[in-house]
Order: C-alpha cells, then sequence, then structure tokens
C-alpha cells in the first residue's frame, strides 16, 4: 500500500463512526473515553432499498464511492457527541406509562440536559485507531473541565441511584437507529425503575439521567443492541387521584 494511501486511510480512522461502543477501564471522571468499531464493508450502499431511512439514501447519494471512510467520517460528528453529551451534561426525560384501563398510550420524550459547545465538540478527539479482521477500531476521548468533573462528582454521589436499560432499532435506519435505540433503552431504565419504586402506576414520571459508563452497541438479529447505565434524578412523579 502506498504511503499516501496509508495517511489517508490512518486520518479517515482517526475520525470513525463505528458501530459498537465498549466500555473502557478508565476512570471517567478526568477523562471521558470509550472505543468504538464498525465493519469495513458496511459502506458504501450497506442499506439500500426500500427499507433504508431517506437519511442513510442521502449518505449513500453523497458518497462518490471511491471511499470506503468518507461516510463513518460524516457521520462521526453527528453520533460522538451524542454520547459526549449524555455522558458530561445528561439527558432529560418525561415518561407517561401506558395505562390500558385509563385509556392512556405511552409517551417517552428526552433531551439533552446541555448541548455540547463549539469548545466542548473542538476538545473531542479521536485516538490510536486500528484495523482487525475487516473492523476499523479508534478511540474516542473527552476531557472534562473542572466544572464539568464538579457536576460528575454531583451525580455519583450515594443519592443518586443507578439504573439501566437495554433498547433495539432496525439496522435498516443506519446510524440514526443508535438514538432510537438508545431513547428505548433510557426509557425500559426508567420503567423498571418505576415498576420497583413506585407502588401505583404513576400518570407522569420526569427527572434527568447522566450516562455512568459507555454504552455497549452491538448487533443482535439484525437489529441494533444498545445497553446503557445511568445515574438518575427524579424531578416530578405525579399519581393519579382517583381511577
Amino acid at each position: 500500500m502506498a504511503h499516501s494511501a496509508k495517511k489517508k486511510i490512518i486520518f479517515a480512522l482517526s475520525v470513525l463512526f463505528l458501530s459498537r461502543v465498549f466500555a473502557s477501564d478508565v476512570t471517567q471522571e478526568r477523562l471521558v473515553r470509550f472505543s468504538l468499531w464498525a465493519q469495513m464493508d458496511v459502506y458504501p450502499g450497506y442499506f439500500e432499498g426500500d427499507t433504508a431511512s431517506e437519511s442513510v439514501r442521502e449518505m449513500n447519494r453523497q458518497n462518490d464511492g471511491d471511499d470506503v471512510y468518507s461516510v463513518p467520517v460524516r457521520k462521526i460528528r453527528e453520533v460522538a457527541p451524542f454520547f459526549v453529551g449524555g455522558m458530561v451534561y445528561g439527558w432529560k426525560f418525561e415518561y407517561t406509562p401506558y395505562d390500558k384501563a385509563r385509556g392512556v398510550e405511552e409517551v417517552f420524550e428526552f433531551s439533552p440536559v446541555f448541548g455540547l459547545s463549539d469548545a466542548d465538540k473542538e476538545r473531542i478527539r479521536y485516538a490510536k485507531p486500528w484495523v482487525k479482521d475487516d473492523v476499523l477500531s479508534a478511540w474516542v476521548e473527552f476531557p472534562r473541565t473542572e466544572e464539568q468533573m464538579h457536576f460528575y462528582y454531583f451525580w455519583r454521589s450515594v443519592i443518586h441511584p443507578r439504573v439501566s436499560g437495554i433498547g433495539y432499532a432496525p439496522l435498516s435506519d443506519g446510524f440514526d437507529g443508535i438514538k432510537s435505540a438508545s431513547e428505548e433503552a433510557l426509557r425500559n431504565a426508567v420503567r423498571e425503575y418505576a415498576r420497583k419504586k413506585i407502588k401505583t402506576k404513576p400518570k407522569l414520571v420526569s427527572g434527568t439521567v447522566l450516562i455512568s459508563e459507555p454504552a455497549l452497541i452491538g448487533i443482535d438479529a439484525g437489529r441494533y443492541r444498545v445497553s446503557l447505565d445511568f445515574f438518575m434524578e427524579t424531578d416530578r412523579i405525579l399519581e393519579y387521584k382517583t381511577f
């Protein structure tokens, strides 16, 4: 392989979005750090046909076919901050449980507590890429500021219970599926917490979570599988006054 081609691959790997996130042994209080990987033959054109989401179709249209890393490079800048933001600032949620007897449909919404600033995004680093068995891997790193470390210490205190959940989404949704599966993982974590801690089914539960460990994202039976662990703070629990 020519030297210029090797340099191109190393550069691409250094900004690669990968389809799986592994927990690391690194202490997360000072440095958010997790490894990511993806199969090299996924792009381009892996998600085609009627089942592909519009965002995936657009990525395929934009890809010139000459650089197998062009799509992952574009997507890392969209998805990596999603997980970094969940680990640094957290997510707000509002959950209305399903209640057949009352005719209430399940509703779940979540959003970032704070969006990453431009300065935050510039501090995200992509390090030590490697290739093995047609899989591209790299580390994503984000050094917390002193203020962000104090925020993490607050969340790590004993007053905040830990909850966890698993979510799924179709592979045909591309990387948008990872976000959808993460939302389902959070919903399942909140639902399980409510079942264990609240005696009667509530009308509404709202609160905030902070991702406590790097996500675990894999593929299971043609779907993305996302496992997430959180620190949780409940802001409000509304109960039904009468049946």
